[in-house]
């Protein structure tokens, strides 16, 4: 036994050598960002960009992934309006941009020494005698702040997930800050917290689960009693926003009876920032109808927008709340979509078909860009008007 822990002990002290002597050498593969018109040379198999996104839009841009081939692989910063490629991304994958987009918060490649620490692991479990047994490693992300003006760079932080699972960046108002909870053991209970303008990436230890950003420094998050709190970010206080109590009151007043549950709260961003609304927490959007309320900032108070709402999965609200986009489904919410987009009309109780399903067992993931819809077919995006017309691929753009 001695033996073999003196074994362990010197490669673990040999690994760490060699991982601190590679961090300190410079990054030949850090984020850059060649800017000006580029030509998209296709055919793409796959194109997307970040769906999932709560502003993926944000500008007028949208960052586009494309793939041809393993090798074969393009990050392009588009421009909807124009419909042009503005500049391509490299090293990196893209998160979100400040608000004059000269600052980008992007992931580069996992990091180097988890890499080397897995490996090593790896090696000491193959020695002679070896009886240590070493816990799965969790997946390490590591992000950096991108200055698209003259590609300076530089590596702010990491985070770690449990390996096979992700997370999602949430842009503030102002785009000046981004959260995000990882999947890991201390989902729940911390949060993490970039700073755009400073460089600054932390955890913040705070319990309850993160609804969204409440406006431009307060993030929004419901506590283990259901209690809806709001952190400011600059001053790193609490405040009450909505007791569970005050809710439950609200809603019998306005004489609210879909049954009891959970509240949940909807961010939806109209395109300055993010509007809140809330509504019953829902297992299964199948049979089930909720209500519909709206936050007023100012007081703060709710207002009663529906009182049966039916919810549809990965719908969106527009940003006015008058249309409610969905994807059609071939079974079970959740279970696979049949490549339709439907579109509810919210003032006059009607829908209507945007996109006809085409039984692909894919969900269209549609979601609102002004006037038009963005969706997927084919694992390809396209575009069309509110009316159905107009209907063509988003990327490549068709030729003039």
């Amino acid at each position: 036994m001695r033996r073999t822990t003196i074994i362990a002990g010197i490669a673990l002290l040999l690994g760490v050598s060699i991982v601190v002597a590679l961090s300190r050498k410079p990054d030949s593969q850090a984020p850059r960002f060649v800017s000006g018109q580029v030509k998209a040379a296709g055919p793409f198999t796959t194109i997307h960009y970040d769906w999932a996104d709560p502003a993926p839009f944000a500008g007028g841009k949208v960052w586009i992934m494309a793939v041809s081939s393993g090798t074969n692989r393009h990050c392009f910063l588009y421009d909807l309006d124009q419909r042009r490629v503005v500049g391509e991304l490299f090293n990196a994958g893209p998160i979100f941009c400040n608000h004059d987009q000269t600052k980008l918060l992007c992931q580069g490649r996992d990091s180097f020494p988890t890499s080397i620490k897995q490996k090593l692991i790896a090696f000491i479990q193959r020695l002679p005698l070896a009886r240590i047994r070493f816990q799965k490693i969790n997946r390490q992300e590591t992000f950096w702040v991108l200055d698209l003006r003259d590609n300076s760079v530089r590596r702010v932080g990491e985070l770690s997930q449990i390996p096979g699972t992700g997370s999602s960046w949430r842009p503030s108002p102002g785009f000046r800050y981004g959260c995000n909870v990882p999947n890991n053991a201390e989902e729940g209970s911390a949060l993490f917290l970039c700073d755009l303008e400073t460089g600054v990436f932390e955890k913040i230890k705070l319990q309850g689960e993160v609804q969204g950003w409440w406006d431009a420094s307060q993030i929004l998050l419901r506590d283990p009693a259901n209690n809806f709190i709001l952190f400011e970010v600059i001053t790193r206080t609490t405040r009450t926003l909505f007791t569970a109590t005050a809710l439950a009151n609200s809603l019998r007043q306005m004489g609210l009876t879909n049954g009891a549950g959970r509240i949940r709260a909807i961010n939806n961003w109209n395109g300055r920032d993010y509007d809140f609304y809330f509504a019953l927490q829902k297992e299964s959007y199948r049979e089930e109808e909720s209500f519909l309320l709206k936050a007023n900032y100012a007081e703060p108070t709710l207002k009663l927008l529906c009182r049966k709402f039916k919810f549809e999965h990965l719908g969106h609200l527009d940003a006015s709340a008058t249309h409610y986009l969905y994807n059609g489904e071939s079974g079970l919410p959740g279970r696979g979509g049949n490549g339709g987009v439907f579109l509810r009309d919210l003032r006059e109780n009607t829908s209507r078909t945007l996109v006809p399903p085409d039984g692909s067992g894919q969900y269209a993931l549609a979601r609102f860009y002004g006037d038009e819809v963005i969706y997927f077919r084919n694992r390809l995006p396209w575009r069309t008007d509110l009316n159905g017309s107009n209907n063509v691929p988003l990327f490549p753009p068709p030729l003039p």
